[in-house]
C-alpha cells in the first residue's frame, strides 16, 4: 500500500509530487492515496508510450527510459507476432517496476534518501540494486555503471516506489522551454503545486491535440524561460487575491532549467524573499493598476510583417523585459529604477524591446513615488526613516520648482551626471531653498545630507544618481500638473543620459 507523501525539499522528487496533486486534483501531498497513484500510473503508463511524449521525455530521463527503448516497442516494424509478445512483456515488466512498485509491501531493507519511506523492493535497471534508480530514472545523475560520488562506490541512490512514481509523473509538471525543461520549486507546497497544475494542464491538452492530429512533437512555450516563470508566478498570485487566500509568509522560488538528454545541462534560477515579497504587495489593490500597466508597455513589441519578410512572425510576444529584469535585482536596482519607474529610454536595445520608446515627458502619470516606494522597501531593503527622508527632499524640490527655480533647475537637476557638478547644484539650491524660505527652513540638514548621499563625511555615495532618481520620481508626481503646462522642463531622450 501507498505510504503517506510529505513534502521532501528535494525538486525533482517534489515536482513530481505536485504534478501527482494536481493530476487527481488534490490540494495538500498528505491528501494523495492509492487511487490517486494508480489514476498517475495509469495514464504514464498509456501515453508515455506514444508519441509526442515517448521523444519528448527523452530530455528527461534519457533514451534509455523503459518506455523509450526500441527493444521494448512491440510496434517497431519487422517483428514477428512472438518478438511483438515478447517485446511487449518486457515493456510491460518495467513499467510494473517504475509505477506500480508502492502497491506491493514494503520489503527493502534500504530507505529513500528523499523521503524517509523504505525502498522500492524491486530492480528498475538491470544493472542497480533492487530499488536504487540511475539517471533513466531521475535527472542528472550519472549512469548505472559509474560508481564516483556514490556512497561506499555503490551505483544508484535508494528511492521509495512513491518517489519513483514522483519522477515518472515530474515533467509533465514541468513547462517545456526551448530545449529543456523547467521546473519550478518552492519552499511553499501549495506555491509548487500551484506551479505543477499550471504546467500539466497546459502539457495534458497539447498532448491530447497532438495525439488527436497524428504530430510527433510536444510544442513548447511561446514565452522565454524568465518571463514565463514571472507570468505564471503573478497568475497564481492573481487568482490567491481573488480568492482572498493571502499568504501567511513570503516565500522563495527556485526555477530548474534542465535536459537530461546526450548533453546534460542544470542552470538555476532564484527569485529570493524580497523579490517574492514585492511581487505579491504589487498585486494588492493599492498598487495593482500602475503595476498591471508598467507591465503591459514591457512586452516584446510584434514586428511589422514586410514584403521581404516570408518568415511567418510569432503571434504572440516572446520578452515581456520588465519581468526579465527582475532576475537582475537586487543588484541591477538603479537601471530597473530609472528605466521602469523614471522611464528613462535605452535607445541601445533591439528594435522590437519597447524600452526604446520610454519616455518621461509623455508618460509622467506612469512614474508613482508609492510604488517606487514599495520597491526600495521590500527589494533594496531602504529604511523608513531614509525613505521619509528622500520622500522630504522630492517634495521640498517640487516646492522649489513650481514657485522658484522653474524649468531651468528641473532640467539641471535631471541631467546632472558629474558628481561634482551635482554637489555644487545641491549646495547652491538649498541657499536658494532657504532665501526663498525666508529663513525658515532649509533643504535638507547635515544629517539628511549624509544620509542620503554621503559614506560616512566626506566620500560621496557610489549610488548617487540612483538617489537622485529617486527624488526626481517624487518630483514628478508632485508636479503632474504644473509639467502639463511645461513640457518641455523634461529634458528630450536625447538630452538624457543612460546611467
Amino acid at each position: 500500500m501507498a505510504q503517506q507523501i510529505a513534502y521532501t525539499g528535494h525538486p525533482f522528487v517534489d515536482v513530481g509530487f505536485a504534478t501527482m496533486a494536481a493530476f487527481a486534483g488534490k490540494c495538500r501531498l498528505v491528501d494523495l492515496d492509492a487511487n490517486d497513484l494508480q489514476r498517475v500510473a495509469d495514464y504514464i503508463e498509456a501515453n508515455y508510450v506514444r508519441q509526442p511524449l515517448r521523444s519528448f521525455l527523452t530530455m528527461a530521463f534519457t533514451s534509455n527510459a523503459w518506455f523509450a527503448q526500441s527493444a521494448f516497442n512491440p510496434d517497431r516494424p519487422g517483428l514477428t507476432p512472438e518478438k511483438q509478445a515478447g517485446a511487449r512483456q518486457k515493456r510491460q515488466y518495467w513499467a510494473e517496476r517504475h509505477l506500480r512498485q508502492w502497491a506491493q509491501p514494503a520489503a527493502s531493507l534500504e530507505t529513500c534518501l528523499f523521503t524517509g519511506l523504505p525502498a522500492a523492493p524491486q530492480e528498475l535497471s538491470g544493472k542497480l540494486q533492487p530499488g536504487r534508480v540511475g539517471r533513466a530514472q531521475m535527472p542528472l545523475l550519472q549512469g548505472d555503471d559509474s560508481i564516483n560520488f556514490f556512497i561506499n562506490g555503490d551505483p544508484g541512490l535508494p528511492m521509495a516506489a512513491e518517489a519513483i512514481l514522483a519522477l515518472q509523473a515530474m515533467p509533465l509538471g514541468c513547462a517545456k522551454v526551448g530545449g529543456g525543461l523547467l521546473a519550478v520549486h518552492s519552499d511553499d507546497e501549495q506555491l509548487t503545486i500551484d506551479f505543477a497544475k499550471r504546467f500539466l494542464e497546459r502539457n495534458l491538452s497539447d498532448v491530447a491535440k497532438a495525439q488527436a492530429a497524428g504530430e510527433e512533437k510536444l510544442p513548447g512555450s511561446a514565452r522565454s524561460l524568465k518571463t514565463l516563470l514571472i507570468e505564471t508566478l503573478a497568475e497564481i498570485i492573481r487568482r490567491q487575491m481573488q480568492e482572498e487566500a493571502r499568504r501567511e509568509w513570503r516565500p522563495t522560488v527556485t526555477a530548474y532549467y534542465f535536459n537530461n538528454g546526450q548533453s546534460p545541462s542544470l542552470d538555476i534560477y532564484h527569485l529570493p524573499l524580497q523579490i517574492t515579497g514585492f511581487l505579491l504587495a504589487v498585486h494588492t489593490p493599492a498598487y495593482r493598476t500602475i503595476w498591471n500597466e508598467l507591465v503591459q508597455r514591457s512586452w516584446q513589441r510584434l514586428e511589422t510583417p514586410t514584403k521581404r519578410r516570408k518568415v511567418a512572425e510569432p503571434t504572440e510576444p516572446r520578452f515581456n523585459y520588465l519581468y526579465e529584469d527582475l532576475f537582475t535585482l537586487p543588484q541591477q536596482a538603479a537601471r530597473f529604477v530609472r528605466t521602469y519607474f523614471l522611464r528613462i529610454p535605452n535607445r541601445s536595445t533591439a528594435t522590437d524591446d519597447p524600452r526604446r520608446e520610454y519616455s518621461t515627458r509623455r508618460e509622467a502619470d506612469l512614474v508613482s513615488w508609492p510604488l517606487v516606494e514599495l520597491f526600495v522597501q521590500e527589494v533594496m531593503l531602504m529604511t523608513d526613516d531614509r525613505v521619509a527622508k528622500l520622500k522630504e527632499l522630492g517634495d521640498k524640490l517640487a516646492d522649489y520648482t513650481r514657485y522658484q527655480g522653474g524649468k531651468r533647475f528641473f532640467r539641471q537637476f535631471f541631467t546632472v551626471q558629474r558628481s561634482d557638478h551635482f554637489l555644487t547644484l545641491l549646495n547652491k539650491t538649498n541657499i536658494d531653498y532657504t532665501r526663498y524660505k525666508r529663513g525658515t527652513e532649509t533643504l535638507f540638514d547635515l544629517d539628511s545630507f549624509l544620509t542620503l548621499f554621503m559614506e560616512g563625511e566626506e566620500v560621496l555615495r557610489s549610488d548617487w544618481r540612483l538617489m537622485r532618481d529617486l527624488v526626481l520620481i517624487r518630483m514628478v508626481e508632485q508636479l503632474r500638473d504644473w509639467i502639463a503646462n511645461n513640457a518641455d522642463a523634461i529634458p528630450s531622450e536625447e538630452e538624457v543620459v543612460e546611467a
